[in-house]
């Protein structure tokens, strides 16, 4: 009577030297650096360029101080009383602005209330309280917004007006270095401004408004 004997073909490290074992210990050990490669790559690839991805995109334009001007229905030197977080489709603050002095508009005006913290990307027109500013507002409903957002403000300090871009100021940026000896780099999205006494920045304003006006650009 024939008997038949199972025989069982799995790999055997003695009967295949070459053979590898790919359940056991030493696997598992072989195989995890190349896990967390993996995982750190992924990590890096995700987290770690996508400010520097973000930054490089964002590219919004700046007006002139001619076009800024003339977009304005508001401009005046003021001083951030309040502000207030909100949930809102276009904008997530709302600040309350003590008007010291104005410019251009309504001389009456004492307080203004302004939309800020706007939702469009790259849009950084953040108000903080105690904060004195020079501001270009449009109307925007029952309150204003900043005329090209956060390009359309500027820090007042000591009667200096902070990174002021006069009219020739496209023609002084294409002329000035990157970066100044022994300064940090400055980033490329901001405009590189000059500080400027608030009287002069003043009397460039109303200068332009005149030539507005004579050139029938300006109605108020």
């Amino acid at each position: 009577m024939l008997t038949f004997q199972a025989v069982s073909f799995g790999y055997n490290s003695a009967l295949i030297p070459n053979a590898v074992n790919c359940s056991g210990p030493a696997s598992r050990s072989m195989r995890l650096p190349t896990s967390l490669l993996i995982f750190s790559l992924t990590f890096f690839l995700c987290f770690g360029l996508l400010p520097s991805a973000a930054f490089a995109q964002c590219n919004m334009r700046v007006m002139d101080l001619r076009e800024l001007i003339l977009s304005a229905d508001l401009i005046a030197r003021v001083r951030v009383r309040t502000t207030k977080s909100i949930r809102n489709p276009m904008y997530n603050q709302i600040a309350v602005l003590e008007v010291l002095e104005v410019i251009y508009g309504d001389p009456r005006r004492q307080e203004v209330r302004v939309w800020a913290m706007s939702t469009m990307y790259c849009a950084r027109d953040v108000y903080a309280p105690q904060q004195e500013m020079l501001v270009f507002l449009a109307r925007d409903q029952t309150l204003f917004h900043t005329v090209n957002w956060q390009y359309g403000q500027f820090l007042v300090t000591n009667d200096t007006v902070e990174d002021w871009r006069s009219r020739d100021w496209r023609s002084r940026r294409d002329d000035r270095p990157a970066t100044e000896p022994g300064a940090e780099p400055r980033r490329t999205d901001v405009p590189l401004g000059q500080p400027r006494p608030f009287a002069e920045v003043k009397q460039e304003i109303l200068t332009l408004l005149e030539e507005a006006r004579r050139n029938g650009k300006a109605q108020r």
